[in-house]
């Protein structure tokens, strides 16, 4: 159950990203500087879904009634915005992700839907398999040219895709391909679902990866959860 509403306003947080221990190899003797001006994130906000709100489609309206003395349910929407020039050196992922935590904590609060689950961007390959120039049959050697075959396909590379749907750790990861670099705006939602009568918090972290010459994470954390209201 994924709503559509107008967007909201947002607030804006740039982010300045603080590096993580190197993930190959050993930290440099020089600490890697932090990653600023990249990476911009708008929101959280929320809207808690009541039969009001989803009264333009009235089985929903009714799921909700149904649903209130055992769930609320929370539209949280938000936007990442990756510097929209090539900078250097270039992004080559990014993690979105959230921790869901409430009073009380039974029955636990998850992700109920996620938008987007994933878009991918399709990629032409092109293999060559080769044999020769020598091979044995039977104990006898003889001499081939080469011989070769040309494969052609299409790839799917996932360029943002959702991960822990229906747990209270969802999180969407980015990723560099062959046709897009990490650029220009995107957003999110995700319905969370927690218990009637329970107080909820959301807390966001954004991670980062790029490769100076080793690749290495950047982390921030934003200071200030989000906090679900189940009483209006």
């Amino acid at each position: 159950m994924l709503i559509e509403f107008p967007d909201p306003q947002l607030p804006a947080h740039e982010l300045v990203l603080a590096p993580d221990d190197a993930l190959r190899g050993e930290l440099d003797a020089t600490a890697a500087p932090p990653l600023a001006g990249r990476i911009t994130l708008g929101g959280p906000t929320a809207l808690r879904l009541t039969a009001d709100e989803l009264s333009a489609d009235p089985e929903l309206a009714r799921y909700a009634v149904a649903e209130a003395s055992r769930h609320a349910y929370h539209l949280v929407r938000l936007a990442i915005t990756f510097a929209p020039t090539p900078q250097r050196p270039r992004l080559e992922f990014a993690h979105v992700t959230l921790s869901i935590t409430s009073k009380p904590d039974e029955p636990a609060p998850v992700a109920h839907s996620m938008d987007p689950m994933r878009l991918s961007d399709p990629v032409e390959i092109s293999r060559t398999r080769k044999l020769g120039p020598q091979f044995s049959l039977l104990g006898a050697d003889a001499s081939i040219g080469e011989i070769g075959r040309s494969v052609q396909y299409t790839s799917h590379q996932p360029f943002v895709e959702a991960l822990g749907l229906q747990s209270g750790s969802p999180a969407w990861e980015f990723r560099r391909t062959r046709a897009h670099e990490l650029s220009g705006c995107h957003p999110l939602s995700l319905v969370v679902r927690t218990a009637a009568d329970a107080v909820t918090e959301v807390t966001l972290t954004v991670s980062a990866g790029v490769r100076i010459p080793l690749l290495r994470r950047f982390t921030r954390r934003l200071p200030e959860p989000l906090r679900l209201e189940a009483t209006l």
